[in-house]
């Protein structure tokens, strides 16, 4: 079916308290796989599933506007689910205008970095742009940080290869009073989304970009806070590295702190309705692209090793989603 507004999905998740999958895809592979995974949830659920694909600045860069866009239209197009198509953490003003050009169906305005009446002054610029042609606008405030802000390639190479427990100690002890000076302040954002008039709102609250498991705990108290205050659908970033369930928490060994919680916490007390996954996937393919080079090393078709890598997203992509929903 055509690409669908990216507010018709959410809105209504929001309503039901669940969430939706925003997965970023940088090729066809990876577009086939987010969609595949997603009709094979819709058939084990016995229900419908919808999903966002997200297209970034980066792999506008990588594969030019039209083809970007092209490939998750005309895949949209062939199947049953429902697919929105955002432009994630779009910094400047032409990007959001050419977005619209594009067909995409929502967009993400990053002005996080920017002081706070700068950010909502451009923001509520691209609210004004994009409302006029009936697109969505998701706005990000206060920082949501790089795991390269904290360690080193060769700190994170060797972190990659520790007990996920250990890890989460070593990351506490490293970055909990920066990530707790960076966390969005519920008057802030409640101020935020008063002057923007913005239709989602990515907030801090605890997750890192750039993680390659997911073993964080995030502040579920400080979520919780904030819902509270603006009452629409609120995004999570960084979400590849946000410990997913309490399940989770017991078979990795880590112990949650007072105020903490997991990201299905996040989901069905903090209003969580967009979670953005990007890492994950990433590494998803890659691994599998690895792994079948590795199998066949003599392998010269890239096809048949990118497969393997295609298959493996869809499975990551697969859980999230059935986590998203509620099951």
């Amino acid at each position: 079916m055509p690409l669908v507004n990216g507010r018709d999905l959410l809105l209504l998740a929001f309503k039901e308290g669940r969430a939706i999958g925003a997965f970023n895809a940088s090729n066809m592979e990876m577009v086939q796989a987010i969609i595949w995974a997603a009709e094979e949830a819709s058939k084990d659920l016995g229900e419908p599933v919808d999903v966002i694909i997200q297209v970034s600045p980066g792999a506008v860069k990588y594969a030019g506007w039209n083809l970007a866009a092209g490939i998750v239209k005309i895949a949209a197009a062939k199947t049953d689910v429902r697919v929105a198509l955002n432009l994630d953490h779009a910094t400047e003003v032409e990007q959001i205008k050419r977005a619209i050009e594009e067909g995409f169906t929502s967009v993400l305005f990053d002005g996080s970095s920017l002081p706070l009446e700068e950010n909502i002054r451009l923001t509520r610029q691209v609210v004004e742009i994009c409302h006029a042609k009936g697109v969505p606008v998701e706005a990000e405030i206060s920082k949501i940080p790089k795991i390269e802000d904290y360690f080193t390639k060769s700190e994170i190479a060797h972190l990659r290869y520790l007990p996920p427990a250990e890890v989460v100690k070593i990351i506490r002890g490293r970055v909990s009073r920066s990530l707790e000076e960076l966390m969005t302040k519920p008057d802030e954002a409640e101020y935020f989304v008063k002057k923007t008039k913005c239709d989602f709102l990515a907030v801090s609250f605890g997750s890192i970009h750039g993680m390659w498991d997911d073993i964080l705990p995030i502040r579920l108290d400080r979520l919780i806070a904030i819902k509270e205050r603006v009452r629409i659908p609120l995004v999570s970033h960084g979400s590849s590295g946000i410990l997913m369930t309490s399940e989770d928490a017991k078979n990795k060994g880590i112990t949650l702190s007072e105020g903490e919680g997991t990201l299905v916490d996040a989901i069905k007390f903090g209003g969580v309705t967009k979670v953005n996954v990007a890492t994950a996937l990433s590494i998803a393919f890659i691994e599998g692209f690895i792994e079948a080079w590795k199998n066949n090393p003599s392998e010269k078709d890239f096809r048949n090793l990118g497969e393997n890598a295609r298959n493996k997203v869809k499975e990551k992509a697969k859980r999230y989603i059935k986590i998203f929903a509620g099951k």
